[in-house]
């Protein structure tokens, strides 16, 4: 791809400068080759994750946040972000699930936007969301 670009990084950095550009395809492309020099690069698992999420590739999102959370577990825009991917897909229970871990975390600034997301709105009668905190 880019023979200047040798580190994960670097490739990293390009892929942020990119999805800034709003070129996602190519940004996956970068945190994809930031991964393969540094499987553990949890920073790169969410960007990729988040690309693919505003690409709405729900499924393949949700698995780079599920990497991402396995290498560091209290990643808290990981929780949320899989959260989010869950709602869009319908898929209740599991979105509550991440929620919860996500406003375990990072209370303060996760039940706010979670109570402002309109991907959302078809949890906030669940009482199990009002549990949370959720409105």
């Amino acid at each position: 791809m880019d023979e200047q670009l040798q580190t994960p990084v670097d490739w990293y950095q390009k892929g942020v400068f990119l999805d800034e550009q709003g070129q996602s395809q190519n940004a996956i492309a970068c945190y994809t080759e930031a991964i393969d020099l540094q499987a553990d690069y949890y920073e790169a698992w969410v960007r990729r994750g988040l690309a693919l999420m505003l690409l709405e590739e729900f499924r393949p999102a949700i698995a780079n946040f599920n990497q991402a959370v396995a290498l560091k577990m209290d990643l808290d825009l990981a929780w949320y972000l899989k959260a989010y991917c869950h709602a869009q897909m319908q898929a209740d229970d599991f979105a509550l699930l991440a929620l919860q871990k996500a406003f375990a975390l990072n209370p303060t600034q996760w039940i706010a936007m979670a109570n402002k997301e309109p991907a959302f709105d078809g949890l906030r009668g669940d009482p199990r969301f009002q549990e949370l905190g959720g409105n």
